[in-house]
């Protein structure tokens, strides 16, 4: 076979391909995505910033390496509190001490949580002192694991944040309409979000109900309500080192940690010599390695009233514990079934599983699951639904 006759062969082949191609005939590869993170993770595993599973020994080596070590949080997560506690349990054997700061607790109570700090409140007591329930009102019982780790091996706690009654009048009066008492307990110096968060918080300002993240004023002013409070628990965050005597451990919500925007920010401008760590939660979205130092996975999960635990892996509602005494167990529900669609809704996330149970409410109609279960698809019925709110 001359040369002329191989390039005429391969012209044709291309050619070929080519019309197979437009008519479909070819076979496109799939590309597979970046890889974020390396590995399929277990609720309360750990995760490095590159992505790849994270030691829990090796993160205390770190962590046990900085002044201030910042853990997020969302307030309603039960395993973001686990993470929290073991984190603090394992930075404080051995004897180590920290102090643990808080946002959930005002400075104004620091009166009662020094009490506490020498042996005068047991933690049962707590609530009530504090006025838990109508201060900052989540569930006493996720954060009673940590009041009880610094009970007993003696670790100094503190009230970081400031009363929500001040953030409220601050948004709506602005700094010029607070008493002088009020204003007393805001930082002398109010330090500005990065130029990289200003984007995200006029996007958190257009989701409140009634405010226009259009107008000028009203992003100034929410600007200064949340540099108030950043700078303020961070204020706070360095007293604390300063007077205990020892590394800070910071228990806030994720949006005051990540990257870096919230307290952490605030900190390296007040004490520029420490170490910051901060450590996120991660619910199985999109991974931003810029997000934390390190990360624990924590899907978005709830227990419904049923006596179903659902967790949200990967874009699929996922079954990960029954109640054998209770509705989903009779009706039929079993550990590893996923609900792909609730009263026809396509249940990708929480907010659908909501959606599904208003829904069926709305229309007396029994709610219905569709069910996959290793492949195999059908329906369950699982009855109406006569008290939805307190089941969401």
């Amino acid at each position: 076979m001359t040369f002329n006759t191989i390039n005429k062969c391969a012209r044709a082949v291309l050619v070929l391909c080519a019309l197979f191609f437009v008519l479909g005939g070819c076979v496109k590869k799939n590309i597979p995505p970046e890889m974020a993170v390396s590995f399929l993770p277990c609720s309360g595993d750990y995760i490095d910033q590159v992505g790849d599973p994270l030691p829990f020994d090796k993160l205390m080596v770190e962590a046990a390496k900085a002044d201030y070590v910042l853990i997020g949080e969302g307030h309603t997560s039960i395993c973001d509190h686990k993470a929290q506690f073991e984190i603090l349990e394992g930075l404080t054997r051995g004897h180590t001490k920290v102090a643990i700061g808080l946002e959930m607790v005002t400075a104004q109570k620091q009166d009662i949580l020094n009490r506490f700090n020498l042996g005068q409140i047991p933690v049962l007591e707590l609530p009530k002192e504090l006025d838990w329930e109508n201060g900052w009102r989540f569930d006493f019982n996720m954060f009673k694991p940590i009041f009880e780790l610094a009970e007993k091996r003696r670790l100094t706690v503190a009230g970081l944040n400031f009363p929500f009654r001040v953030v409220r009048e601050v948004r709506e009066k602005g700094l010029e309409g607070l008493t002088p008492e009020d204003r007393a307990m805001l930082p002398e110096k109010v330090i500005s979000p990065a130029p990289e968060q200003e984007e995200g918080l006029k996007e958190v300002l257009a989701m409140h109900q009634g405010r226009d993240a259009t107008d000028p004023k009203q992003i100034e002013r929410f600007f200064l309500v949340q540099s108030l409070w950043d700078t303020g628990m961070a204020e706070k965050a360095v007293q604390l080192r300063r007077s205990s005597g020892h590394p800070v451990v910071i228990l806030a919500g994720g949006g005051h940690v990540e990257h870096g925007w919230g307290i952490p920010r605030r900190l390296k401008v007040l004490d520029p010599q420490a170490k910051v760590m901060t450590i996120m939660p991660w619910r199985g979205d999109e991974f931003y390695p810029t997000a934390a130092d390190s990360f624990f996975y924590c899907p978005p999960s709830y227990e419904s009233r049923m006596g179903m635990t659902i967790e949200i892996r990967q874009g699929r509602a996922v079954i990960s514990a029954v109640k054998r005494d209770r509705k989903g167990y009779k009706k039929g529900l079993r550990p590893g079934d996923i609900i792909s669609k609730a009263q026809g809704i396509p249940v990708t996330s929480l907010t659908a599983m909501h959606m599904a149970g208003s829904k069926a409410h709305k229309e007396d109609k029994p709610l219905v699951f569709t069910i996959d279960r290793r492949g195999e698809i059908f329906d369950l019925d699982m009855g109406r639904l006569t008290r939805m709110k307190k089941d969401k």
